[in-house]
């Protein structure tokens, strides 16, 4: 088979964009890249990725749209390509969507509803974005924003509505050759729960998980109360496995890992990627907030519990500090405050009155 072109090799509309950041992340980014695929209709979409686990976030949450063209090697291909195409952007995480370049002439012809967009976007960044300062108090001032305007972080990546992002509901689609698969494990009635903490990170986890004891307690509550509900683990190949889960798919391919989301009757865990893409796939979700704010990441449709005890921090010490408390505390007090107990109670609440 000949190997594909890229998108500017076509007579299509061409843009590059490409992922970096998390799970949660490159499901946010399908909302933008929807967004302007209903400016663009005729456009083809090529996504780089820095690692492969972006690639794979590429194929799963893209690759059954017809706009989407290929993936790439970023390292390898980006730089020296970019300006071949009609359009370059790219998310700075879940707060920003930057432009990297722009082909003018060509968009004002091919595209023009998109060129458009790209006037209002790039207006948007230099009041919202390049003046602010650093893009960590850019990040900052969002959530800010968002405890003021109780908006979440899709309202923002609309750039002041110059992209058509009118809600939170992102369209992740399942693949249909993978439902055997699924099929073949047989699962029942059951929830899913993810711990968000690596191995590496067992000493010391990100403050915006839930301790791994607490873990444990819930699955050893909800066992009393519910033995006839199984759960099930999902998440990363080097995430930390809680003792007496029913099942385990750590590290399972991401297109069976969105099946047993979808399918599951409750989705249980700190937020994160797996939370945006369980409520991508119409599956409710029990979220325990603390570092991160509830406002900017919350979805109204799931379970949100937050903390009393501390208001979230989230970019006060930099993403890149994500093992930082604002109080100096090993165990977040914001993170204890969901006591086992407590989530067990909700979820039992939950589930005897929707299953």
């Amino acid at each position: 088979m000949a190997e594909k072109k890229f998108a500017f090799e076509s007579e299509e509309v061409s843009i590059a964009t490409y992922l970096y950041a998390g799970l949660g992340d490159a499901v946010i980014a399908k909302k933008v890249f929807d967004a302007i695929v209903e400016l663009a209709p005729n456009c083809l979409i090529d996504i780089f990725y820095l690692k492969e686990n972006h690639r794979a976030f590429a194929n799963a949450f893209f690759r059954q749209s017809k706009n989407f063209n290929l993936t790439a090697d970023y390292q390898k291909f980006y730089p020296t390509l970019v300006k071949k195409y009609d359009l370059a952007i790219y998310l700075h995480g879940s707060h920003a969507v930057l432009l990297d370049w722009a082909n003018v002439q060509r968009l004002k012809t091919a595209a023009p509803a998109l060129w458009q967009a790209v006037i209002k976007i790039d207006e948007y960044n230099k009041q919202n974005f390049y003046k602010v300062g650093s893009s960590m108090v850019v990040n900052l001032r969002n959530i800010v924003m968002a405890q003021v305007l109780h908006r979440n972080c899709y309202y923002f990546l609309s750039c002041g509505g110059a992209l058509p992002i009118r809600d939170d509901k992102v369209n992740i689609p399942l693949a249909s050759e993978v439902k055997p698969q699924f099929n073949a494990l047989k699962l029942d009635k059951y929830i899913t729960i993810y711990t968000d903490i690596g191995e590496y990170e067992k000493e010391r986890p990100k403050v915006k998980a839930w301790p791994m004891r607490c873990l444990r307690e819930y699955v050893a509550r909800m066992k009393k109360r519910l033995p006839q509900i199984e759960i099930v683990q999902c998440g990363g190949n080097d995430d930390v496995k809680i003792e007496n889960v029913d099942r385990c798919f750590l590290g399972a391919d991401l297109e069976l890992t969105k099946y047993i989301l979808a399918n599951s009757l409750l989705h249980v865990g700190c937020e994160g990627g797996l939370i945006h893409l369980a409520t991508a796939l119409e599956t409710k979700c029990l979220v325990l907030f603390g570092y991160t704010d509830v406002n900017y990441y919350g979805y109204s449709q799931n379970i949100n519990l937050f903390s009393d005890v501390c208001h979230p921090c989230m970019c006060i010490w930099g993403d890149s500090n994500l093992q930082i408390c604002a109080r100096g505390a090993k165990e977040p007090p914001c993170m204890l405050s969901h006591t086992p107990q407590l989530i067990c109670e909700v979820t039992c609440n939950y589930l005897k009155n929707n299953t």
